[in-house]
């Protein structure tokens, strides 16, 4: 007898609480994608640049344009190329820092590191 006109507030309480789970799926979502694409990115430069014949700063731009079409430029500023050991084994690891992607209500100034390494190509 007192329900009259519930139905109102009962749809705004439980759509805000579904778009509010949306957009958290979307984040995860987002995050997942951006990672996959940095991870890529590092891995081909990182072959790129064990090559004999390529240049660090080709491999960079190789990396740089992977991430810059894929994404955006902003995710393509800090890349970093050095020398490593990767179990006893000379190798050019390629490391990629970018900043968290945002989407919806939440903010954050996180950022996100992705490693690769490749083996240096044999001399002669």
């Amino acid at each position: 007898m007192f329900e009259r006109g519930n139905a109102p507030a009962e749809f705004v309480l439980v759509s805000a609480l579904l778009v509010a789970l949306v957009l958290g799926l979307l984040q995860v979502v987002m995050m997942g994608y951006v990672r996959h694409v940095l991870t890529s990115a590092a891995a081909e430069g990182a072959r790129q640049a064990s090559l004999l014949d390529v240049s660090d700063y080709r491999a960079r731009e190789v990396t740089r344009n992977l991430i810059s079409h894929s994404l955006s430029s902003r995710y393509a500023e800090n890349i970093a190329f050095t020398a490593a050991i990767v179990e006893g084994v000379p190798s050019t690891q390629v490391t990629v820092t970018a900043p968290v992607p945002i989407l919806g209500l939440w903010s954050s100034t996180g950022r996100v590191e992705v490693v690769a390494h490749a083996p240096l190509a044999p001399l002669g």
